[in-house]
Order: C-alpha cells, then sequence, then structure tokens
C-alpha cells in the first residue's frame, strides 16, 4: 500500500513540475478573446463600425430576453446583428465582461459603467445583478471619481432606481460639492434622480445648520435667515432650483405642494395663481386658522 501511495505522489509531483515548465502556455490560453475569428460554435456575427465580432447567439439568448426573441422567434435565421451608438471598443469590452472565453474580464471601477448601460439596453439580468452586486461593494471607491460615480448612477438609475444600491448612490453625489457638482452633465440623468441628488443635498444643509447651531447655543432660524440652508450664490443650487420648481409646476395634482407657513396645509393650493384665486385661497387659510 506504501507503495501504491508512494507512486501516486510521484505522479503528482511529475503533473506540477509539468505545469511549472508550462506556465508560458496556460497563460496564452488565459487571455482574453478579441471574437475576431468565428469558430464552430461562435457564428453569429456583432457589427459595430468597421469591426466584426462573432459570438454564440446560445449565449445571448440566455443572458437576455431580448436577445432570445430576437435571434430565436423573430428572425430565426438572422446571422448578423449590428449594435450602433457604441465603439467597437466599448462592444469588445462588454463581450468580454459577460462571455468566458475562455474566461470572463472582471469587472472594475473603470468598466461597470458601461457593462450595466448595455446590461440596460439589452435586458440582460444577470448581468445587471452582478453589476448591481459590484456597485454596492465598491461604492466608496467610485465616490473617489466624481466622473465614474455619475456615470454608474445614471446606468443604475436605468436599472432600479429604488434599490438601496442606488440610495447609496445618491447620498454620495449629494456629498459632492456644490461647484464640483454642476459641472456634471445632468441632462444624461433621469428627473426624479435629480430631484433626490438635490433634496438630499437640501437635507444635508439642513443638518449641517442644525448641527452648528447647536453646537454655538444659538437659535436656529427655521425660515431659512442667519445664513441660509442652502449657498445662494452657487450655479448648481440657482440651476437646480429653478429645475425642481418647473418640474413641481408640470405635475400638476400628482402631489401636496409646499405650502408657506400662513396657508393651510390641509389642501393644496391652485398652481395658476391669478389675483382671484389667491384671495380665495386667503380666506380659506384664515377660516382655518380661526
Amino acid at each position: 500500500m506504501s507503495d501504491n501511495l508512494s507512486a501516486r505522489w510521484h505522479r503528482i509531483l511529475e503533473m506540477t513540475n509539468f505545469r511549472d515548465t508550462s506556465e508560458d502556455v496556460v497563460i496564452a490560453r488565459s487571455s482574453f478573446d478579441d471574437f475576431s475569428q468565428p469558430t464552430p460554435w461562435r457564428t453569429f456575427e456583432i457589427s459595430t463600425g468597421n469591426r466584426s465580432f462573432y459570438v454564440n447567439a446560445g449565449w445571448l439568448a440566455e443572458l437576455s430576453p431580448y436577445f432570445a426573441d430576437e435571434l430565436f422567434v423573430r428572425k430565426p435565421n438572422l446571422k448578423r446583428y449590428v449594435i450602433d451608438q457604441a465603439t467597437p471598443e466599448e462592444v469588445l469590452e462588454f463581450l468580454r465582461c459577460i462571455t468566458f472565453c475562455p474566461m470572463r474580464k472582471p469587472l472594475t471601477v473603470k468598466n461597470v459603467s458601461l457593462v450595466l448601460t448595455f446590461a440596460n439596453r439589452f435586458d440582460m439580468r444577470p448581468v445587471q445583478a452582478r453589476c448591481e452586486n459590484f456597485i454596492a461593494l465598491n461604492a466608496t471607491t467610485l465616490s473617489r471619481d466624481k466622473t465614474k460615480l455619475f456615470q454608474v448612477t445614471c446606468a443604475m438609475s436605468q436599472c432600479d432606481p429604488n434599490s438601496s444600491t442606488m440610495s447609496v448612490l445618491v447620498d454620495k453625489l449629494a456629498g459632492i460639492k456644490d461647484d464640483e457638482l454642476s459641472r456634471l452633465h445632468f441632462a444624461e440623468m433621469p428627473g426624479d434622480v435629480v430631484a433626490e441628488v438635490y433634496a438630499q443635498k437640501l437635507q444635508r444643509h439642513k443638518d449641517k445648520k442644525k448641527a452648528s447651531s447647536y453646537l454655538s447655543g444659538g437659535d436656529a432660524d427655521d425660515n431659512g435667515g442667519g445664513g441660509g440652508d442652502s449657498p445662494q450664490g452657487c450655479c448648481f443650487t440657482q440651476w437646480a432650483t429653478s429645475w425642481f420648481r418647473r418640474r413641481r409646476g408640470g405635475r400638476r395634482g400628482r402631489g401636496r405642494q409646499q405650502q408657506p407657513n400662513n396657508q393651510s396645509a390641509i389642501a393644496p393650493p391652485p398652481l395658476i395663481s391669478s389675483s382671484g384665486d389667491h384671495h380665495h385661497h386667503q380666506k380659506t387659510s384664515q377660516h382655518h386658522h380661526r
């Protein structure tokens, strides 16, 4: 029995030594594919710009209900699919991050927003879940690069705007200084998310002011006097205030509007202010206070 055990150990050592001598071969086979050549199992062509990539259509269908319907139901004889509004480099990075050929490229801070954007576009829920998990674990690292944080938040807002991960990202954005935040391209972000970032930022200003007043032993001014809740001179604050008011004005009847301190909060006032409506509302407010 001991002889058999010894012989087995010799075989293991021989295999280990062989692997050591063939390290270059193993590394070469583990590099990320460029999908430039078709194989018997990768015959479906994805075209973007002036480049073509060859992938397994069945794997795309496994990940995406969109591709399952497009390639196997609506157009079962389709051999080529064109991805527009993307560069060849972006598509290649995306394919490397979703395909085991022979190994899948890991998500990073640099590529997660790109991969999630494509996953949203093609309804790849397993990829979306993988990206969201990565973002949740690396939110602090992402927040160090303001542009990357903004890109990830935009992509995440298209995936699951009500998730806890989205709340973390909004909180991180709200922590950015006003002048830096104003440089970001908010036109690319859904309005609800912009409103949430702005609301979080106002709340931060209020909390900071209350804490400062408490520590100094003074009385906080609830009406915004003595320094104000937000910096009025900031271009982002001015823009966000104007945008937020326009948005509220366009959502008639969909929610209670903010009331001045001397008005009743039982019913919202008319959104279109005429002299007659304003006079009637003042009478209603006075009657309520009595």
